[in-house]
């Protein structure tokens, strides 16, 4: 949900967009109007139980007395043109009063204040019509995590309310979608890495309800013997589901990279279906950024049964096979078009990507994207010379060319370490390194926003790197989803939050290797200058302006 734009009297703006778990703030205002501002506190009521609180931040003014892991943005202003809130609550209303801050450090006083209310989503019931969509913490949380789980012993994380607040939520939807499975039902799945004890629980229990059970895994091996199944194969047996299981293997292709699963309804006609980034292991649940997507749509989930059904009959089915019926089951959504819409893979051509350009090439305010791996030519080259600001969380640097981070309109930032020897760091490390294909990557989310917060946004997501080998050498999955905002507001808050969180860490280690050390860097700027480096015509007056007009 997003909230209507509120002025003040003389001329502050604030606007909410709320997901299920974060709420991200805007804030705009004329730049007279920063003569002598410090920041801005934010003031937040919960509308169920009427607790009050301010939300908080990492840096301060240096005073004594505040040295702890944040402050209170009432006494230690935000000195940025948004700020998000991560500890909301689904379907719960939430009002935010935003204080333009004066005076000095120590004696603050509010200039102007404005107020917005916003009412966070509520992510529908498996079998109830729409989307619910779930991010994990993961990685993107680390300093909270350590502020939270101070006292855990080295190795690895047993704590289960620990491992609860990494998944936030994640895994238990996953859970919840193969436990809603009722008897003569069916659950038909095409995934790619399984190796969680949990999920073969939960698959083991619908077996036990007498749920028809059809299990596609990858069973591809690499020139030196390696794949997913090697891991996969022990827990089939150890949890007795070899009768419902069968190995997708097809020459030509290079990975079977789904993780998607349709629940079909007793007369064998698909209901549902949950997709993603997210693998059936430790890593993706308590390593990686991952969403799961789940559309209680019949329409949109046949297109993933039907392409399910046919791999099922001929788990061997070659690549060539395999493009010309994929290609006859879906095509790529053009930029005319509006609601839910598949495009699977392999394909025989790249067209998927050439139509993310297009999309690209015609938007007006905010691009945001997410790039685990190195992205196709054409769609980094429509980034570079897009028309409106561009925001790239990357799992590394080199994964985009030096001109996308050259370019004058885009902030990229990668996911980088702030201290690699901390428990949860190393502990995600090994689980990333278990990782049969590509190991060690943090943000695994394959997503693309085009002016999320218009009336006709794009949100593009699924199994798919943006590259040659997601459209032509795997099988793959990619969701265009056009026009609806709630999906859209979900997507931008949680990019956000991990988009601002690798983006400070980017910063603090590229800082380290400078090896140079500014004193002031960690504190609040004591006077007004901060604000007016908004309003100089950079990339950070294109931020504070791509959430407005």
């Amino acid at each position: 949900m997003r909230s209507e734009i509120n002025i003040s009297p003389k001329g502050l703006q604030v606007r909410a967009i709320a997901g299920t778990y974060v709420v991200l703030l805007a804030f705009t205002c004329p730049k007279a109007y920063c003569s002598g501002l410090l920041g801005f506190g934010i003031r937040r009521e919960d509308h169920e139980n009427g607790e009050v609180t301010w939300l908080r931040g990492l840096k301060r003014f240096d005073l004594p007395g505040d040295e702890g892991y944040s402050v209170s943005s009432r006494y230690h202003p935000i000195q940025k043109f948004h700020w998000g809130d991560y500890t909301t609550k689904p379907g719960r209303t939430y009002t935010y009063t935003l204080h333009a801050l004066t005076g000095k450090p120590g004696a603050l006083k509010t200039f102007e204040s404005v107020a917005v209310q916003v009412r966070c989503e509520q992510p529908v019931a498996v079998g109830s019509k729409g989307h619910a969509v779930h991010f994990n913490r993961s990685a993107a949380a680390s300093q909270a995590f350590a502020s939270r789980f101070p006292h855990l012993p080295p190795g690895e994380i047993v704590d289960q309310n620990a491992r609860r607040w990494l998944s936030r939520g994640l895994e238990e939807a996953l859970i919840a979608y193969i436990d809603a499975a009722k008897a003569k039902q069916g659950l038909h799945l095409f995934l790619y890495e399984l190796a969680k004890d949990a999920f073969f629980e939960a698959l083991k229990r619908a077996k036990l309800r007498k749920v028809k059970l059809e299990i596609l895994y990858d069973g591809l091996l690499d020139s030196k013997g390696d794949g997913p199944a090697l891991d996969a194969l022990p827990q089939i047996k150890k949890y007795g589901l070899k009768s419902v299981c069968k190995a997708r293997t097809g020459a030509g292709l290079n990975i079977s990279h789904n993780k998607f699963m349709v629940l079909s309804n007793g007369k064998g006609q698909p209901i549902s279906v949950w997709t993603g980034s997210t693998n059936f292991t430790d890593g993706a649940i308590y390593g990686q950024s991952n969403v799961g997507h789940v559309i209680s749509d019949a329409t949109v989930a046949k297109k993933y049964f039907d392409w399910h059904q046919a791999v099922w009959k001929n788990p061997s089915l070659p690549g060539a096979d395999s493009r010309k019926l994929v290609m006859s089951l879906t095509q790529p959504p053009t930029t005319t078009a509006v609601g839910s819409h598949l495009v699977l893979s392999p394909r025989r051509s790249t067209e998927a990507i050439s139509e993310c350009a297009e999309w690209v090439k015609a938007s007006k305010r905010l691009i945001c994207f997410t790039a685990p791996f190195a992205m196709h030519d054409e769609l980094e080259a429509s980034l570079v010379t897009a028309p409106a600001h561009v925001l790239g969380l990357l799992n590394t640097r080199s994964v985009v060319d030096k001109a996308l981070h050259d370019a004058p309109n885009t902030q990229l930032a990668a996911s980088a370490a702030i201290n690699d020897k901390s428990i949860l760091e190393v502990w995600q490390g090994r689980l990333l390194a278990e990782s049969k294909h590509h190991s060690g990557v943090h943000v695994h989310t394959k997503i693309l926003l085009v002016d999320a917060l218009s009336d006709n946004p794009l949100v593009v997501t699924g199994s798919a790197n943006f590259s040659t080998n997601s459209c032509k050498f795997n099988d793959e999955n990619q969701l265009f989803i056009i026009g609806d905002t709630a999906v859209a507001d979900v997507y931008l808050g949680e990019f956000m939050r991990m988009f601002d969180h690798y983006y400070f860490r980017d910063h603090v280690s590229w800082v380290a290797k400078q090896q140079k050390t500014d004193p002031k860097a960690g504190f609040l700027d004591v006077t007004d200058q901060w604000a007016l480096r908004f309003f100089d015509g950079g990339e950070r007056e294109a931020v504070r302006l791509a959430f407005f007009g």
